[in-house]
């Protein structure tokens, strides 16, 4: 006989054995929201329950170039295999982020700049 002493771990028993399906069933979309009321505000929330998915707000994406250092419009460019990726609009970099205006604003410190 041998003793198998299980190492701690961060996932769960049926994950461990494989077991996992992986799939999440929601059934009630109050009990989704309300587990993650630590994250969302009470506004936020009731907006969410009251609103239908096509009338929620679209978000802006943008492009942040590492080499001009600034937001800068979109440009299109092409790899050597021919495919087409997002490029600098200005300066024609590959260097670039991509992500929401505000998002990008706060991590690369952009209004503190001006």
């Amino acid at each position: 006989m041998t003793n198998k002493k299980q190492e701690p771990s961060f996932l769960a028993e049926t994950q461990r054995e494989g077991k996992a399906s992986g799939k999440v069933a929601i059934t009630d979309l109050d009990k989704a929201i309300a587990a993650v009321h630590i994250i969302l505000e009470p506004e936020k929330v009731n907006f969410l329950r009251t609103t239908k998915e096509e009338d929620l707000p679209t978000v802006k994406m943008v492009v942040f170039c590492h080499d001009c250092h600034e937001l800068v419009p979109a440009g299109l460019g092409k790899t050597l295999r021919g495919k087409t990726r997002t490029i600098c609009g200005n300066c024609k970099s590959k260097k670039i982020s991509m992500g929401q205006e505000g998002a990008l604003r706060k991590f690369y410190h952009l209004d503190k700049k001006q």
